[in-house]
């Protein structure tokens, strides 16, 4: 190997980014996000399918559950992942994630329904999702710390939110092919086999994404492999365990903001769908095109939050100001949403999704600044898991229940309102490291 490749491979992590390092990031999270949004919006379909009852509404629940339980698992992949990423590498890791994704999605495209094994179709969708929600807590926090750990300290919010470009990609997808999927075949034809269309073309999609990951380069062995004395002061401690000793009120920051960040995220973008379908007279298919038109200015957004928070304003203070913004606008858009008209529900999703636009590219590098590097993957998987993975994973059920329980269409806009609160709050107590070398 020559002098000057060496050098090269020995350039410290603000080293600018390549662009075949942002698509060596960024391709893991669109199959990823594509498996787990498609079930969210497939949600009213499946619950017929696996959760019969004579109440649509305790079908739905039901159906929200098992999408809730799949987050449930995020913590226990981030620990799992985390681990490994901080002591073996990156590279290794996205690639165990997307293989993790695809198997339980072609699987899901296969399962008989309750018509056809009865409670074990419920018990094996569970457990196809149990899978799917291990396998997201390692793959979007190992690629945005991947991201992050290869850019220059000017251009990391650029950078990382490529992250989540990928991500609204794939959820651009999983809205996009049930719509065209309700649109182009019978309700009938629906329910008997075309609701298996869209998690087959996932599994096909994937097996594309991990030929894709098997050629990642590995970032440089300075960035995921730290000396002994960096993991820790204790032989073999486990990364979260040096975490929770030195830096236990960053991970608790951390934690709290991806809760209200997951509900400001999960409310808007993939419930409201859902109420307008059941609230209203717009159909379902008309529902899931509007909220592929919304992602799609999202994907337009993200990297100009990115970069804003690079050059121009801080990241906690960004993303604060945002939070206090959707509290303040979320219930009036949610009455605008409801008054039935088809241009209204336009306008009120486009301004949702331009507004959590801006935590969806700031955050990757906010959580990944946040820790240091020795424990930064754990740290970043383990406190956005819990945080935006159970309360985010649980916000459709919980905004569900709601509703069910108060009567009022408008419950799960006050949930949000609540929780932005709480995220915001959690922001402005958080050390900002925006365009400061990584730790």
């Amino acid at each position: 190997m020559s002098d000057a490749a060496v050098a090269t491979l020995d350039e410290p992590i603000s080293a600018p980014t390549p662009v075949r390092t942002i698509a060596a990031g960024a391709i893991g999270n669109v199959i990823e996000w594509y498996d787990f949004s498609l079930y969210g919006y497939m949600a009213v379909v499946i619950s017929q399918l696996f959760f019969p009852h004579d109440n649509a509404l305790v079908s739905l629940i039901a159906t929200y559950g098992v999408f809730a339980a799949g987050f449930i698992m995020r913590p226990l992949g981030a620990f799992v992942f985390g681990h490994l990423g901080d002591r073996l590498g990156r590279k290794s890791v996205l690639v165990i994630s997307v293989l993790m994704m695809v198997m339980p999605t072609i699987l899901l495209g296969l399962l008989p329904t309750y018509a056809q094994w009865g409670v074990w179709a419920a018990v094996a969708l569970v457990a196809i999702r149990m899978i799917q929600g291990l396998s997201v807590g390692g793959e979007f926090s190992g690629s945005a710390t991947y991201l992050a750990e290869t850019a220059s300290p000017n251009r990391r919010g650029f950078a990382a939110s490529w992250a989540n470009i990928g991500s609204l990609t794939g959820m651009l997808l999983g809205a996009a092919t049930p719509a065209i999927t309700m649109a182009v075949l019978s309700e009938t034809q629906v329910q008997t086999w075309g609701w298996r269309i869209p998690f087959l073309l996932g599994g096909l999609i994937g097996i594309v994404a991990l030929l894709l990951r098997r050629g990642l380069p590995e970032p440089e062995p300075g960035d995921i492999e730290p000396s002994t004395d960096e993991v820790g002061a204790r032989s073999g401690e486990h990364p979260l365990m040096s975490l929770v000793r030195s830096e236990p009120w960053v991970m608790l920051r951390a934690v709290i903001y991806a809760a209200g960040y997951g509900v400001l995220f999960y409310i808007p973008m993939v419930y409201l769908p859902t109420w307008l379908s059941m609230y209203t007279a717009i159909d379902l298919h008309e529902a899931l095109f509007i909220a592929t038109a919304a992602m799609g200015l999202q994907i337009i957004v993200i990297p100009l939050a990115g970069y804003v928070s690079d050059t121009l304003i801080k990241r906690t203070h960004l993303l604060a100001g945002t939070f206090v913004v959707m509290a303040a606008v979320v219930a009036p858009l949610y009455v605008l949403a409801g008054g039935g008209a088809l241009w209204e529900a336009v306008i009120a999703l486009l301004v949702f999704a331009a507004i959590v636009a801006v935590p969806l590219g700031v955050t990757p590098a906010l959580m990944a600044e946040s820790f240091s590097r020795r424990h930064r993957l754990t740290g970043y998987s383990v406190s956005f898991n819990l945080g935006f993975g159970i309360a985010g994973g649980t916000a459709p059920m919980v905004a569900t229940w709601l509703i069910h329980s108060t009567g009022l269409r408008l419950a799960p806009a006050f949930y949000l309102v609540a929780c932005a609160a709480i995220g915001a709050i959690a922001l402005l107590t958080m050390r900002d490291w925006s365009r400061s070398p990584l730790r």
